[in-house]
């Protein structure tokens, strides 16, 4: 907590999540919208995404760096996941309610992003929220 790179704010943002913290932070965003977690769905998920829940192959543990989970195949899967969740068919099985999330995570997205949002048909505000970058980095 001395460093001032840990207070910088240009590094706020920069460090993408793990496929355990995308796929939780998606269901915790979501989790107001009155529904019990289906928990397997959520499990499958992280398997899919190379991050099997406490399977790692390796003592060392699962990588913590940009690396390790940015390629084209895991954003697919990533968005895909964000877009079954939006649609009703994610862990929380009924389509989000784009305006409760929209309050619920606040404003924390790029003035691009929010313009893609707002410019988006309706029923594709959700998967676009949830598939931002915003909500892929921490």
């Amino acid at each position: 907590m001395e460093s001032s790179e840990f207070w910088d704010p240009k590094y706020y943002g920069q460090k993408l999540k793990t496929p355990y913290e995308y796929v939780l932070s998606l269901a915790r965003a979501t989790a107001d919208q009155g529904s019990s977690l289906n928990i397997p769905l959520l499990k499958g998920t992280l398997d899919q995404l190379s991050m099997p829940l406490y399977d790692c192959r390796t003592p060392k543990g699962y990588a913590n760096t940009q690396a390790a989970w940015l390629n084209p195949d895991a954003i697919l899967r990533r968005v895909s996941f964000a877009t079954a969740i939006a649609r009703g068919t994610g862990p929380q099985r009924i389509p989000v309610n784009v305006t409760s999330l929209q309050e619920s995570l606040g404003s924390r997205f790029s003035t691009q992003t929010q313009t893609v949002i707002e410019e988006s048909p309706a029923p594709l505000r959700a998967a676009l929220i949830l598939g931002s970058p915003e909500m892929m980095y921490r």
